[in-house]
């Protein structure tokens, strides 16, 4: 398993890391859905990537994003 507790992959589980697959990153700062600003050469890496999992993946959900509450506090996804 890649993406479980300890695996090589762990800090991508359970969330969008869209701009960390598309800069081939690992540091904090990357792992977002935020894809704003990323180069067209990344982009094109981060379509490859859809490619490859969709091919090789079967879908089992959809990642919500927080949302603001009246207190000013977002929701857990």
């Amino acid at each position: 398993m890649f993406y479980g507790p300890g695996a090589p992959y762990a800090l991508y589980g359970g969330k969008d890391v869209s701009r960390a697959l598309a800069k081939m990153s690992f540091e904090p700062q990357d792992l977002t859905g935020d894809i704003s600003g990323l180069e067209p050469s990344e982009l094109e890496v981060l379509q490859d990537y859809e490619y490859k999992f969709m091919s090789k993946y079967v879908k089992v959900g959809t990642i919500k994003k927080s949302a603001p509450l009246a207190d000013g506090s977002t929701t857990s996804p």
